[in-house]
């Protein structure tokens, strides 16, 4: 037992340095390892996307259409995270149809008229996010047009760019730069995520750095007016360090009237992005009536060939008026495509369009502070650890439990504009707790296992299986506790080997003791050994017992009974034994007993022993079951009994009353109970010492119940005591052998 001790404090050593080893790994992989992030960004978008999923099942089981929310990403817990988008942004959209009435590239003088027609309908600002660069088929009259509408409009963004695969800078048409009142640039693909997603966005042309979400990001070698020929613009003349923004800041700068130089001090670092819900809305719904024909974005869609041509419904007239519009290509293969978790093919302008909302409400998304998700990261390895001397059961609910309360506590966070990289947190719980499952579950297996075959041979099976179910109850150690030992010898066993071959005997005693035994484990007795003859068994041990005495003088009695159906249904065997039952309580010592090599769970102390003495005592009575006081004592009304009488075993000097039970009370046969009448009214003249009183008593409970061994014992001492009365008697009898 000392071994295993020193084996399992081994193991948890090894363990607890293993998770501290593993909590401070996988901390620094999760800070420098940035496609870690992959995880969190599949839970992110599992999130985001699971209300959709369950509208989906919701509506095929209740035919429910929510209409313009065409993905469901609203439903249920959906309203709280994904918001609907601002009608104050709005994408002038080109169009499959533009496309069809203009043509591709769209000449530049309809540019200028849109510019004009939006400004009629009050338009506030005006981005474009088409690069208009110098090109073979330009013509100048169109270019002049269209420059000249951006000067008089003075709320028009227009863009610069950089050649893919170099950092040479594209310009746009001569003077537009001059006219724009403020020049921006398009890369989102600065900023696009390991898988391939859009979800941060740089305010101000630069470069992302490389530090790694979990402490949140920030731009670097960024581009300025100063370092390009913008630097020529009137802007680039008052503010030359100023940096390039974006095209979501250029509308946000119109939105609200702030200057870029203060609007570059408040968006210095990158930000989060929070999607907007798709919705469904009527593609021109000035003129096409047709049901079916319907754009699925976030924000609206104007057609920009509707611009042109002066064909708004009153609802985008609306949206125009002190609105910001975004040119850009909503038209299939004219667009950048730039994946958001709503959507694969998400055009570039509604991720410019996403930051102006999100600026604009104030809502993007905030990583949580990496104290909270350092120390998360470092403490919650040890949850599974510290549970791991409790059930396997409990283990997994409280991690199973707090894993759903990262879960609920990620969605109220988002709920709140703030992201918790939950796979980084939440595998720092899981991991440690599935290797400790498993291995919890291989060795509680083991453990299991090992009880089946240790005690499944002298222990019921109730028994074995409440103690598999929770070995924590199993105490194998030496400890002193209250327990029932009990002792079942067959009378006459000498004679009975003198008498049979090896091979009967043996086969005699494995049916009696076959019997037997299933009684003792029937009434949850532990078996502790066979000696020859007698069976040796205890209560209370190894599972608490609080009727521990009970069970055993119920299980004295069943054997008697047991006894009498053996011996009439046994008729192969002409020798009919009888049984003798030993039974005492007391404080006894129980566990592991034995040598380094071989151990037996058994029990010892004086109460062992003189269950076994009283075992023997039944030859003086002529009795079949003896037990003391000590355990009898309780349970007089219980059963059907005699009182004995009082007797000092070898060894002892203090005396001991002892009983003989015959059932549970009110079963005993009419002869028993004929018996105990005229025995009982005989034992009370006896110990007031009348003697010959007594006799007629006894010879009538001997004559009830014929063979009645303590019936003949005070018959047999009434008459000596008749004769020669006995001198300072204690009304003790002293036993002078052990049995």
């Amino acid at each position: 037992m000392a071994t295993k001790t020193k084996a399992v404090a081994s193991g948890n050593k090894g363990l607890c340095i293993g998770i501290a080893v593993f909590s401070v790994i996988w901390f620094l992989f999760s800070v420098f390892v940035p496609s870690t992030q992959k995880l969190n960004y599949l839970w992110d978008n599992f999130i985001v996307n699971l209300p959709g999923k369950l509208y989906s099942i919701d509506k095929f089981m209740t035919d429910d259409d929510r209409g313009f929310d065409f993905q469901g990403n609203s439903y249920s817990f959906g309203k709280y995270i994904t918001k609907i988008a601002s009608t104050t942004i709005s994408i002038a959209a080109i169009d499959d149809f533009t496309i069809e009435e203009y043509g591709w590239p769209i000449p530049r003088n309809y540019y200028g008229d849109m510019i004009n027609k939006l400004n009629s309908y009050g338009a506030k600002g005006i981005v474009f996010d088409v690069i208009v660069s110098k090109g073979k088929r330009d013509k100048d009259a169109d270019n002049s047009r269209f420059v000249s509408a951006v000067a008089r409009a003075g709320n028009v963004a227009n863009l610069v760019s950089m050649e893919s695969g170099s950092r040479k800078i594209i310009y746009p048409i001569k003077g537009l730069a001059k006219a724009s009142a403020i020049m921006a640039e398009p890369h989102v693909d600065a900023s696009v995520d390991a898988d391939g997603q859009v979800r941060r966005y740089v305010p101000f042309w630069g470069s992302i750095s490389p530090v790694p979400f979990l402490f949140g990001y920030e731009a670097f070698d960024l581009v300025t007016y100063g370092q390009t020929e913008l630097k020529d613009t009137p802007t680039g003349r008052e503010f030359p360090d100023l940096p390039i923004p974006s095209i979501g800041i250029a509308g946000y700068s119109f939105y609200t009237g702030k200057h870029l130089s203060q609007l570059a001090l408040e968006y210095s670092d990158v930000r989060i992005l929070r999607y907007r819900n798709f919705v469904s809305r009527k593609k021109h719904p000035a003129w096409d009536k047709t049901s079916d024909s319907v754009t699925i974005s976030s924000f609206r869609h104007i057609s920009f060939a509707d611009i042109l041509s002066g064909r708004l419904s009153k609802e985008e007239k609306e949206a125009v008026k002190g609105g910001i519009l975004l040119v850009g290509s909503t038209a299939v293969g004219a667009f950048d495509h730039s994946p958001s978790p709503f959507w694969g093919q998400f055009p570039g302008v509604e991720v410019h369009a996403t930051f102006l909302d999100n600026a604009i409400a104030d809502d993007f998304l905030r990583p949580v502070s990496y104290i909270w998700v350092t120390l998360l990261v470092l403490l919650l390895p040890w949850l599974p650890t510290m549970l791991r001397k409790y059930s396997l059961a409990l283990m997994v609910s409280v991690c199973s439990g707090v894993l759903l309360a990262l879960a609920v506590g990620y969605v109220v966070l988002l709920a709140n504009c703030f992201l918790l990289p939950f796979a980084t947190v939440s595998l720092a719980l899981f991991l440690p707790f599935a290797y400790i499952t498993v291995d919890k579950g291989l060795a509680e297996g083991r453990e299991k296992k090992w009880i089946k075959n240790t005690f499944g041979q002298y222990l019921s099976p109730k028994v074995v299986e409440l103690i598999t179910k929770d070995p924590s109850k199993l105490s194998l150690g030496g400890e002193k506790r209250d327990m029932t030992a009990f002792f079942l010898d067959l009378a006459g066993f000498t004679t009975m080997s003198e008498k049979m071959t090896p091979e009967e005997l043996t086969t005699m005693l494995n049916d009696y003791l076959s019997a037997f035994t299933e009684i003792i484990l029937k009434h949850d007795g532990t078996v502790d050994k066979y000696i020859g003859d007698c069976i040796v068994a205890f209560w209370n041990a190894p599972l608490d017992q609080s009727d521990h005495k009970k069970l055993a003088l119920l299980a004295a009695v069943d054997c008697q009974v047991e006894m009498a159906r053996l011996n009439e249904a046994l008729t192969q065997y002409t020798i009919k034994p009888a049984a003798r039952v030993g039974v005492n309580s007391g404080p006894m010592v129980v566990g592991n007993m034995g040598s380094k090599t071989r151990l037996s769970y058994t029990v010892m102390g004086d109460a062992v022993n003189l269950s076994s003495r009283l075992e023997g005592a039944n030859k003086f009575f002529h009795s079949k079951i003896m037990t003391s006081e000590a355990t009898f004592g309780e349970l007089k009304d219980v059963f059907d009994y005699r009182y004995l009488g009082s007797i000092r075993v070898v060894g002892k000097a203090i005396p001991v009353k002892v009983y003989e039970p015959f059932s549970r009370k009110g079963e005993a046969p009419p002869e028993v109970k004929a018996m105990l009448k005229h025995y009982e009214a005989g034992m009370k003249k006896f110990y007031k010492g009348d003697y010959a009183g007594s006799l007629p008593d006894f010879k009538a409970a001997l004559a009830a119940r014929p063979n009645d061994g303590p019936s003949q014992y005070y018959i047999e001492t009434a008459e000596q005591y008749v004769k020669e009365p006995p001198k300072g008697w204690d009304q003790s009898f002293n036993l002078t052998s052990k049995g």
